[in-house]
């Protein structure tokens, strides 16, 4: 029941920092998942080659369309959010979908099938590429593609590939190469066999390759055991093509960076982007920074490298009190201990689902991390892992200013729960939050899966049957789209599992259309050892006139004085808040009662720059304490207020 109340009032955004006196003593202590996210599963690296039948969806509305591209033999090697799986070459209006052969389309699942489009996802064709070596099977591909200076024929382009492989006993190494789009010319693999130290070191984390073609991909080292493990921090292999050769020169060794983060040097949702141009990269994880001066909570937040020399060498970037960004301070709970304190917490490690974080790189060579942000309940060490039941689970766009400071856009409410690996098909999945940006990084997009309790009824609380979500930020002109539901009601409803979406977005006159793609399993009842079909989504996005959403100008665009405390308070007939706006804005308030009740709405208004007061009826209001909230412009304060 409190669950289904608090979905009904999430959309308002009601649940903020005024909340601070709610349901504060109630929390749930979450349990660790492994470091290596069941990558040493013996299931993950079989050899089945079992076949599936398939066939071609179709869909009569919206203008959604769902068009199958390829199979595989199971789920494994596209299921992984830290790979490279979709990406574009916009300038060809190109899109190409890497993932492990094996199904209906042939095959095995021990060789990579590469499926492309050059028309905007509309007619696919593809081709395979096989080890060429005994016992050496491809698993976990990372797919990227290079277009030559010049080239505007997708035959003459390159797939550049990366991953782990076995031996068919086990984890041996790692391989990486390139071939022409034929899948046979210019082929060219190496295979590194795994230092003997070393468990997993799955190189296929953020693999991309920049217009001038330069290649980097990244791993998180494990040395140990699959008993006994430790994270050696990240290591990043980078390559040039060459055109003289048409390969990839590999920069051996790699370039090795270790945080040396707390809690075992544990490193989640790792990312590696580039900007538009190439000229600037990050390598992105969340993790505990035992460096007080970068983490003075000692609490999951963003660890950032950068590097400005082609990956050569990552430079931490400057530290960050994320708890000064004002719109958490209005829209997340504080601490139990301190009132006055909230502490964003990016919400990965104590969840199953192979949770990760949207990222990519804008116009201006800045970072932005999409995930979901949780309040910290206490910072005491015994209490790190406990979180607030009844807190809503918000989305946000975290993003660098360019001057050491960062802040941070809502996009949404997560609607549904993680799913865990007790659910029929034996694997778990999150909301798959992943970023896209245009080919000039002007605009960054953030997609995502959730199912919606009120489209499926108050017993769906998990996201069983998820929904495509998309929202976009305009970098040029500060403005915003809303987050919208694509799939809803329509012929693709709750049928969008294994969410992957590309890099970079296609554009046809003022229409940007997001990449994306999803995979079922072609059999009754299947599980993630059944064979898989995989289906590219075409005709998601937003044209250039949703962008209606002005950004708050600064991260206090409201400060927390410039809405009072009403007057008088307690009250039983009347009462008054007084409100100081430094711009015009839409003024709206919402009242709700303690369980997250929304119980009285006053509609929104135009307001000029100024003071400005605005009266509160107690009419039909029951004797007790209520929290309103005054929202500008979709900046949010709150305050409580009492009813006798």
């Amino acid at each position: 029941m409190k669950k289904s109340l608090l979905l009904g009032a999430a959309l308002s955004l009601c649940l903020v920092a005024g909340a601070q006196q709610r349901n504060l003593s109630s929390t749930y202590k979450a349990e660790v998942r492994p470091l290596d996210n069941g990558r040493n599963n013996p299931e993950m690296i079989s050899n089945s080659t079992q076949g599936d039948e398939f066939g071609g969806l179709s869909n009569n509305s919206r203008d959604i369309l769902k068009t199958q591209i390829s199979t595989s033999a199971n789920v494994y090697g596209i299921f992984s959010m830290e790979q490279t799986v979709l990406t574009t070459q916009p300038d060809l209006n190109m899109v190409t979908f890497g993932n492990r052969a094996g199904g209906a389309m042939g095959a095995t699942g021990n060789d990579l099938r590469v499926s492309w489009s050059n028309d905007l996802g509309a007619n696919w064709t593809n081709f395979v590429i096989t080890p060429g070596v005994a016992n050496k099977n491809f698993r976990y591909p990372s797919v990227a593609t290079y277009n030559p200076t010049g080239n505007t024929t997708p035959a003459n382009m390159y797939a550049i590939f990366s991953g782990p492989y076995t031996n068919a006993a086990g984890w041996e190494g790692q391989f990486f190469g390139s071939v022409k789009f034929d899948g046979t010319t210019d082929k060219d693999i190496t295979f590194e066999v795994n230092e003997p130290n070393v468990y997993i070191n799955h190189i296929n984390i953020g693999l991309n390759v920049t217009t001038e073609g330069k290649v980097h991909v990244a791993s998180q080292r494990l040395n140990g055991t699959a008993a006994a493990y430790t994270s050696d921090g990240w290591e990043i292999l980078n390559g040039t093509f060459n055109a003289s050769t048409n390969k990839v020169d590999w920069e051996l060794p790699r370039v090795k960076v270790n945080p040396m983060l707390g809690d075992d040097n544990r490193l989640d949702a790792n990312s590696l982007v580039f900007s538009p141009d190439g000229s600037i990269g990050y390598l992105v994880c969340t993790g505990v920074d035992l460096d007080e001066t970068y983490n003075p909570y000692g609490v999951e937040w963003p660890v950032v490298y950068k590097t400005t020399d082609n990956g050569e060498t990552w430079v931490k970037t400057e530290p960050f009190d994320f708890s000064q960004i004002g719109i958490f301070n209005e829209m997340l709970y504080p601490t139990i201990a301190n009132f006055d304190v909230v502490v964003p917490r990016w919400y990965n490690k104590w969840v199953g689902g192979n949770r990760n974080n949207g990222a990519t790189v804008d116009m201006n060579g800045n970072l932005h991390i999409a995930g979901i942000i949780r309040s910290t309940n206490s910072v005491h060490p015994d209490s790190l892992n406990y979180f607030y039941t009844a807190e809503p689970v918000l989305m946000f766009d975290v993003f660098m200013n360019g001057d050491g400071t960062w802040n941070a856009q809502f996009i949404d409410t997560v609607r549904s729960e993680v799913v865990d690996d007790t659910n029929p098909f034996g694997m778990g999945w999150d909301q798959r939050i992943q970023m896209s940006r245009t080919d000039d990084g002007s605009k960054v997009f953030v997609s995502w899966a959730d199912t919606d309790p009120l489209l499926w009824g108050g017993g769906m609380t998990t996201n069983m049957q998820p929904d495509i979500y998309v929202w976009s930020y305009n970098i040029e002109n500060h403005m915003y789209t809303a987050a919208v539901n694509k799939t809803a009601l329509g012929d693709y409803w709750g049928d969008n599992l294994w969410l992957h979406a590309a890099d970079k977005v296609l554009q046809s006159g003022t229409e940007f259309f997001i990449p994306l793609t999803t995979s079922a399993s072609t059999e009754t009842g299947g599980t993630q050892g059944d064979p898989m079909s995989h289906y590219y989504v075409s005709g998601i996005g937003f044209d250039e006139n949703e962008f209606i959403i002005q950004e708050v100008e600064t991260i206090n665009a409201i400060s927390a004085t410039s809405v009072s405390q009403n007057y008088p308070n307690p009250f039983n007939a009347n009462t008054q808040i007084s409100l100081t706006l430094n711009k015009k804005a839409n003024v709206s308030i919402e009242v709700f009662n303690l369980v997250g009740q929304k119980v009285m709405s006053i509609s929104p208004r135009s307001m000029e720059a100024g003071t400005h007061s605005v009266s509160i009826n107690a009419n039909g209001l029951n004797a007790g304490t209520y929290i309103y909230t005054v929202i500008a412009n979709g900046e949010r304060v709150s305050r409580k207020m009492s009813v006798r």
